[in-house]
């Protein structure tokens, strides 16, 4: 089947957001203008744009191309099922707009802080003392559901905030609940900043970036960690600009602490086209730098804490059998 320019053009004005709502394709709202995809929330739609992102894979395109992903079609099913006369899908064009400004609400908060300090330190193997110090400084705390808040902060001002679930649940894709909330802003995260960001590391979420921190406790001097809360470039260059602004001068070097998966691999190799510029004309490259073991660096965070917990108990064998 041959489809002319005009036809293409008519399935690439309709709405992906409204395509998936009449096609029982579940998905969920950060804000008015970006949506996830429940099962795949590495996938993120630009409703503005009428652009899809599917981060994990290194996919992305418009609607049709959105289609081809989402169903396993080709580019004819894809056209079919767009264009198909018994839908009446809405045009994106047509979309309006109501940028509501992200607001904090400390009405959620819990004072007490013991179930997610539980599940940070002895579920997800989080060094007690970084937890009890970014707790105090305001930047981790715990809602009245118990799951812990990740707060992102610039300076005082709280951007936006993620939530990571303590009880394990079948209901949930991870086991967990985890959200970002509504209209938290774009291209921030989950950031902490050990002394001028001299040296910036990204993570693709705040657990992530607290193993990390765990593992490397003694290095963190002069440090910014930030999650990107998925695979986000423009969060990576928003806090270069920003660690720029703080130095007068571009920093040092800038790491890549993503998962080692494909999705983490293309971000990577995406972004190694590019070099950060310093003052003095000396440039470098972003490095990658991905967990020696496992998926991600809380998995490798969980597997030494269990190889040292088996030297520790061989140990207590031996001295029990003397």
């Amino acid at each position: 089947m041959y489809y002319q320019e005009e036809h293409i053009k008519k399935a690439t004005e309709i709405d992906i957001v409204d395509f998936c709502h009449q096609n029982n394709i579940d998905i969920s709202s950060d804000n008015s203008r970006y949506y996830r995809l429940v099962d795949h929330d590495s996938c993120v739609i630009d409703r503005k744009k009428n652009l899809f992102y599917w981060n994990s894979r290194g996919k992305g395109g418009n609607v049709i191309n959105f289609v081809q992903e989402v169903e396993g079609t080709s580019f004819i099913g894809a056209m079919k099922r767009l264009l198909d006369e018994e839908s009446t899908y809405e045009s994106n064009s047509l979309v309006t707009y109501v940028n509501e400004p992200y607001e904090y609400s400390a009405t959620r908060e819990r004072e007490c802080f013991d179930q997610a300090r539980d599940y940070l330190i002895k579920e997800r193997k989080i060094d007690p003392e970084i937890v009890d110090d970014l707790h105090d400084k305001g930047l981790i705390k715990q809602d009245i559901y118990n799951n812990v808040l990740f707060l992102w902060k610039d300076y005082e001002n709280v951007m936006g905030c993620s939530e990571q679930g303590t009880v394990q649940s079948n209901r949930f894709k991870r086991g967990t609940w985890k959200s970002v909330q509504r209209n938290s802003t774009a291209n921030y995260g989950f950031n902490v900043l050990y002394g001028q960001p001299k040296n910036l590391k990204f993570y693709e979420s705040s657990v992530d970036l607290l193993s990390h921190a765990t593992l490397n406790k003694e290095k963190l001097k002069d440090t910014w960690l930030i999650s990107m809360e998925g695979l986000k470039h423009n969060t990576v260059f928003n806090y270069i600009s920003k660690a720029e602004q703080r130095l007068k001068d571009a920093p040092e070097s800038v790491s890549l602490c993503v998962d080692n998966d494909k999705g983490g691999l293309v971000f990577v190799e995406k972004l190694n086209m590019m070099e950060v510029r310093r003052k003095d004309g000396t440039t470098h490259s972003f490095i990658k730098e991905l967990a020696p073991e496992g998926k991600d660096w809380n998995e490798y965070l969980k597997s030494v804490d269990s190889k040292r917990e088996s030297v520790i108990n061989q140990r207590y064998q031996r001295q029990f059998e003397r």
